[in-house]
């Protein structure tokens, strides 16, 4: 759950990630460069449940997952239990590009570092002082406030990534939904989506597969997101998400079952810049 005085933080975060991907697909670039753009500036921003500022784990460290797909190749790559990089979403998509594994974790994640030109650093870089201080008054968060982007590029191609710290005081090696193909995250040739929220409901609900599915049946973007919030509580009462999701016609649908989902998005000049808190739909 975001707290109150995060909010303007979070949508200043969101803008800018925003228009890090927007400044790729406007020069000619990829929806998979955008997408990691975009969440390389979330795990930059202390903000976020994502890099430097997330949440502790049990044991007072930082364990983050990430992972990212290429809607148009079918190619995916994730990590998990990441305590040294950066910028965790920068090697999900080494190990897409460059091992035959979709999943790498822990230290066998962290020595592909150097090739993938990611900077390694001391796990207390990404321990903030106001993560310290929830940790230290025992302030468990419920929602894991996880990071993601998705894009559609000038060629028609469609990318989604998303990455995390996951949730407050998390057993030590607790793997959450971000680096689960068809849970955090899912990308085709028709469908983007990215999703954040308490890990466990989104792998047990299937969230980015349900929503391909309701893409693949002839749902818009916005339909489809609007409709996965029934879908996603029956499969999960009480399930704690939200969801970003992008159609191949550059439709955007949102939705939540949280009480807050910032967010953020461009489909043109500056004046097509959305900003939000809550969920929003286009037509």
């Amino acid at each position: 759950m975001l707290p109150a005085e995060q909010y303007e933080r979070a949508l200043e975060g969101c803008r800018a990630a925003a228009a890090a991907g927007w400044e790729i697909l406007h020069a000619g670039g990829s929806a998979l460069d955008a997408v990691e753009a975009a969440v390389r500036v979330l795990e930059d921003d202390p903000a976020f449940n994502a890099g430097r500022g997330s949440v502790l784990n049990a044991a007072g460290q930082v364990e983050m997952d990430a992972g990212i797909m290429d809607g148009h190749t079918g190619q995916a790559g994730a990590v998990t239990l990441i305590k040294h990089v950066r910028h965790p979403i920068t090697l999900a998509r080494y190990v897409m590009a460059h091992t035959p594994h979709l999943i790498l974790g822990a230290e066998g994640a962290e020595a592909l570092a150097p090739k993938a030109g990611c900077a390694l650093v001391e796990n207390d870089f990404f321990i903030t002082p106001y993560r310290l201080k929830q940790y230290h008054r025992k302030a468990v968060s419920t929602a894991g406030d996880t990071v993601g982007a998705v894009a559609l590029d000038a060629q028609g191609h469609l990318a989604a990534a998303n990455s995390t710290g996951g949730v407050s005081f998390k057993y030590p090696g607790r793997i959450g939904d971000s680096p689960i193909l068809g849970a955090g995250y899912m990308a085709d040739s028709h469908m983007a989506a990215a999703a954040t929220g308490q890990g466990e409901h989104i792998i047990r609900a299937g969230l980015a597969f349900l929503l391909r599915d309701l893409i693949a049946s002839g749902f818009s973007a916005p339909q489809a997101a609007s409709r996965a919030t029934t879908l996603f509580l029956q499969r999960v009462p009480q399930g704690q998400a939200g969801w970003i999701l992008l159609d191949a016609q550059g439709r955007v649908g949102i939705a939540h079952t949280t009480r807050h989902l910032p967010h953020a998005w461009r489909t043109g000049g500056e004046e097509d810049f959305v900003v939000g808190l809550r969920a929003t739909e286009t037509k």
